[in-house]
């Protein structure tokens, strides 16, 4: 008795049209297992695949099917058509070669193709072509009534933009989320940055979809959709919609122009020294002052120059400028970067092993201060037993300019130990001015990087004079001492 064949049967149904027509999972299910028991073929597994395309070959039963036939699993291939398998015909014919391979039959049950003879080898081949043509045309004729309707403002589906659902394929405002648009804009206009929106958005409990907290990129979207004026984008097109806008022409152009200025950018890091009594040379060591060029076009170029560049004398120094916005995005980068906590675990490290240091050294100075304290109020106690004997005792004069002689050097001993004190009490005080508070020092890299984005100018510097003592420029390495710390922080470029 021969051994049966064993088979694959796929299943594929990608639209629910093809249910109707008569192509659900069920009936193609049903005409495979009846023509296998006609065939007296063995079923070794249903590859059943939902809702997806013949296109391409990433589908999860298709690629389970092709390791089944790698591993002489399967003998051979049933299916009801060929489009339910593939409609590209280079990706059918990868599959057929594969099948050739391991000796693999392949069967379509509507067009009775058999893989085994050359005539339906060559009649496979013409339908898939025909297939993949019928795919095609189908695509290019949805892109062109796409096109048609966005060009006449027709919305064309796909998550709707903030502040709008989608009611049988229009956009409508919706009303809640409508007030944020409205109020995002005209936060903008107030000079409000956009992390500064997110954020009050964010503390408003106002969340973004699903639940989501705001970030100042959604912001800038919001704030640059020509959809918020009734316009519709596509293909890099702009098309005057059907929808109902939310905001007016002249809001939304005025944004777009301080966008296009980039005020914040421009004000920080081409027309505003943020540095200025920072940052030093690293060849000389000379300071770095801001100053400016002008190109033939009357365009302005704004760098920091050592101040030693140019001056007619052996001091001269080699390095001559970096532009502001070089420097100032590496420092303020740095700034950045030391919140976060991988970067700011390294300076915790050393925070941790220069405080345990100068610990030990207080511990030392308090037990000596504790000491030299007790011994002073000894000799206090016992210079005033001393005094009460003078007051009340019965003593000759020799024995009173003996007893006035002791007092006399305790009250010098007591001036010894007072002063010891008080500079072992200035020591301490200066030993707990150097012990460094992590915590403290965490919250100015955590505040810089909430506040940087609607920080004012002046703000800005304020924030880099209080913290910062100097900044060493190398073209190179940036070193950057913190008022906090008593080390400078190198980092190479």
């Amino acid at each position: 008795m021969e051994d049966k064949i064993k088979v694959g049967l796929y299943i594929r149904v990608s639209t629910g049209r093809q249910v109707k027509e008569g192509d659900s999972l069920e009936e193609q299910e049903n005409e495979l297992k009846k023509f296998c028991e006609y065939r007296n073929f063995q079923i070794h597994k249903i590859y059943i695949e939902k809702g997806r395309s013949g296109g391409n070959t990433n589908r999860p039963e298709y690629q389970k099917l092709l390791k089944d036939i790698q591993n002489n699993r399967v003998n051979a291939v049933v299916v009801k058509k060929v489009d339910r398998f593939s409609r590209s015909s280079v990706d059918f014919e990868n599959f057929i070669n594969l099948a050739q391979k391991n000796e693999v039959e392949f069967i379509s049950l509507r067009e009775n193709f058999d893989t085994t003879t050359a005539i339906g080898k060559a009649m496979l081949k013409i339908v898939l072509v025909f297939a993949q043509l019928e795919r095609e045309q189908t695509s290019e004729r949805l892109i062109d009534v796409l096109d048609f309707r966005a060009t006449q403002g027709m919305y064309n589906g796909g998550i709707p933009p903030y502040g709008y659902t989608n009611v049988n394929k229009e956009l409508i405002p919706y009303p809640r989320e409508k007030q944020i648009v409205q109020m995002i804009f005209s936060n903008f206009l107030e000079h409000k940055s956009t992390a500064g929106i997110a954020r009050l958005l964010n503390e408003s409990d106002c969340k973004y979809r699903k639940n989501k907290l705001w970030i100042k990129q959604q912001i800038q979207r919001i704030l640059q959709n020509p959809v918020y004026i009734g316009k519709t984008k596509w293909k890099g097109g702009v098309y005057q919609g059907l929808h109902q806008p939310m905001i007016s022409d002249k809001q939304f152009a005025l944004i777009q122009e301080i966008f296009k200025l980039n005020r914040y950018g421009k004000e920080r890091g081409q027309t505003k020294a943020m540095l200025q009594k920072l940052l030093v040379c690293g060849f000389c060591f000379a300071p770095m002052t801001p100053s400016h060029s002008v190109n033939r076009h009357k365009k302005k170029y704004y760098y920091y120059r050592c101040t030693t560049t140019n001056q007619a004398s052996k001091s001269n120094c080699e390095f001559k400028y970096v532009s502001f916005k070089a420097i100032e995005s590496r420092v303020f980068t740095l700034l950045l970067a030391l919140s976060e906590e991988k970067q700011f675990s390294i300076i915790e490290n050393r925070v941790l092993k220069h405080n345990q240091i100068i610990e030990k050294e207080i511990q030392k100075n308090t037990t000596i201060l504790n000491n030299f304290e007790i011994k002073l109020e000894l000799l206090k106690a016992k210079r005033e037993k001393y005094l009460d004997s003078l007051i009340t005792g019965d003593f000759s004069s020799s024995e009173r300019q003996k007893i006035n002689a002791h007092i006399d050097e305790m009250e010098m001993e007591e001036k010894q130990i007072t002063s010891k004190i008080f500079k072992l009490e200035f020591e301490l005080n200066k030993q707990h001015d150097n012990l460094i508070n992590i915590t403290q020092l965490k919250r100015i890299f955590i505040s810089f990087k909430t506040d940087y984005e609607v920080f004012t100018s002046k703000e800005l510097r304020s924030f880099l004079g209080t913290h910062l003592e100097k900044i060493i420029y190398y073209p190179e390495k940036l070193e950057v001492k913190f008022k906090l710390l008593e080390w400078t922080l190198s980092f190479n470029f």
